[in-house]
């Protein structure tokens, strides 16, 4: 028996050994390559715009605001274009198309980086509503997949590759809603369409971070949202949990987020470079130690340990 585990570990070992070593190479020549990126207002978008821009790609960096896209200008080189687009929004995205289009031509467009998205409402489960879910859906999901079918006829003639941003509580749902389930949506959809775009040249990547120091996790934001989910609750279902205990859980949340949030953007954005440089780029990225370390290989555990060791570490204010 020690003999097989010790056989597993080293095949194990052997084959992160084989994949780092396949992964280093990358592709001779950046400068004739096209990049869209999404949701480039802030965050992971902002950098990875910036992170290409100084690699020598041609970033088209989508933005929903004309802040956004001042702070795009001000951050990166002439070579990139700035565009207004709403992900929500089929006739946004045809317009970006339009554009992308225009500067592309027969070079077609190497990478699609999927990074919009939002958080929706914050707070339990089972106050939030059905509105709650169409929003989150309709930017992390259904947004994802209108701007990857609108933009898949320019990847296919460069043969080129989708990123798309996850999470890993994809992997282990934390009771964010909406959020999650949006990303378990994306998590599917990826997973299928790698399968079916593999014989086309073109290559499907998922993005996993962890918990890290974005505009989502910001603790007015985070606040704000879990007061409205309160805010609209009717008097009988504010009895499930007073006033004193509200304001409890919501500075447990904070002080949480204040400690696993990593400031480390970089490791996203080194990913999403690999995923895009590589010549041969991994089908899944993990970001973020709380993500490989407690998020992935809970969610490997049985269901029943899995839920009892997250309760165990998440703050309940209720039962104190």
């Amino acid at each position: 028996m020690l003999d097989a585990l010790l056989s597993l570990i080293l095949v194990i070992i052997g084959y992160k050994i084989y994949k780092w070593v396949k992964g280093r190479p990358r592709i001779p020549n950046t400068s004739d390559k096209f990049v869209l990126i999404t949701g480039c207002d802030s965050g992971f978008g902002r950098e990875d715009a910036i992170r290409l821009d100084g690699l020598g790609f041609r970033v088209f960096a989508a933005c929903l605001t004309e802040k956004g896209e001042e702070e795009i200008r001000k951050s990166c080189s002439e070579r990139v274009v700035t565009l207004r687009m709403n992900v929500a929004d089929h006739e946004s995205i045809k317009q970006g198309f339009q554009t992308v289009k225009g500067h592309v031509g027969e070079k077609g467009l190497w990478g699609l980086v999927n990074n919009a998205g939002i958080s929706g409402r914050v707070g339990n489960m089972a106050w939030l509503n059905l509105q709650d879910y169409h929003q989150v859906f309709a930017v992390n999901f259904f947004g994802l997949v209108d701007v990857t079918h609108t933009f898949l006829p320019l990847l296919k003639k460069a043969g080129g590759r989708i990123v798309n941003m996850s999470s890993c509580t994809a992997r282990m749902e934390p009771g964010t809603g909406p959020y999650a389930a949006s990303k378990f949506a994306v998590e599917g959809f990826s997973d299928g369409f790698r399968r079916c775009l593999k014989p086309a040249g073109v290559s499907v990547h998922i993005i996993e971070p962890g918990y890290f120091k974005t505009a989502i996790t910001k603790a007015e934001n985070v606040a704000q949202k879990m007061r409205s989910v309160w805010d609209s609750l009717d008097p009988e279902r504010k009895e499930e949990m007073d006033e004193e205990t509200f304001q409890a859980k919501t500075e447990d949340v904070l002080k949480h987020l204040d400690l696993i949030c990593s400031p480390r953007l970089d490791l996203v954005v080194d990913a999403i470079e690999h995923a895009l440089t590589a010549v041969c780029p991994r089908s899944r990225y993990v970001c973020g130690w709380d993500a490989k370390l407690f998020f992935i290989p809970l969610s490997w555990l049985p269901t029943d340990i899995g839920d009892a060791i997250f309760a165990w570490v998440t703050p309940n204010p209720a039962k104190k």
